[in-house]
């Protein structure tokens, strides 16, 4: 086993273990440690912990817990967000305009007829999307200029 596929493993168990700690709580949010522990997360290490529950979920593994934890997650990056920004974590929007460099590889009628979800915003006007889990989990950046919202507040 690679030093890569021992760190995916290990964060595959982390993500399963903090959701299942967040549905033994029976609450929708995680605790205040946990919160602080993930807020103010870079797109990259956005990018890992929403490609890895994505994954997790992609594949079926225990998924209400882990939608539970993916939305309790974007919850914290919502909040977090520029407030002025066009789109938010969690909003469901759809590509516009020409295809971003970042999706190129895919069929374009898939993206346009795909929504995806707000995982990631930064101060530079650039989104991560998420397409919904049961499609794919990879998570790209776009331009924000690239997506328009369908839906604010949407679930994992």
């Amino acid at each position: 086993m690679t030093d890569e596929e021992t760190t995916e493993r290990v964060i595959d168990r982390l993500i399963l273990a903090l959701a299942a700690q967040l549905d033994r709580s029976g609450g929708p949010a995680l605790a205040a440690g946990a919160a602080e522990a993930l807020a103010d997360v870079s797109r990259a290490e956005a990018d890992v912990i929403f490609g890895q529950a994505g994954h997790l979920v992609h594949y079926g593994t225990d998924t209400e817990p882990l939608k539970a934890l993916i939305h309790a997650i974007t919850a914290i990056q919502r909040d977090e967000a520029p407030a002025d920004a066009a789109v938010k974590p969690g909003d469901d929007v759809r590509l516009v305009g020409e295809v971003p460099e970042s999706l190129a590889g895919y069929d374009e009628a898939w993206l346009r007829e795909t929504s995806f979800v707000v995982r990631y915003v930064d101060r530079n006007a650039m989104v991560g999307v998420q397409p919904d889990l049961t499609e794919d989990y990879v998570i790209a950046t776009v331009p924000a200029a690239s997506v328009e919202p369908v839906r604010t507040e949407s679930a994992p």
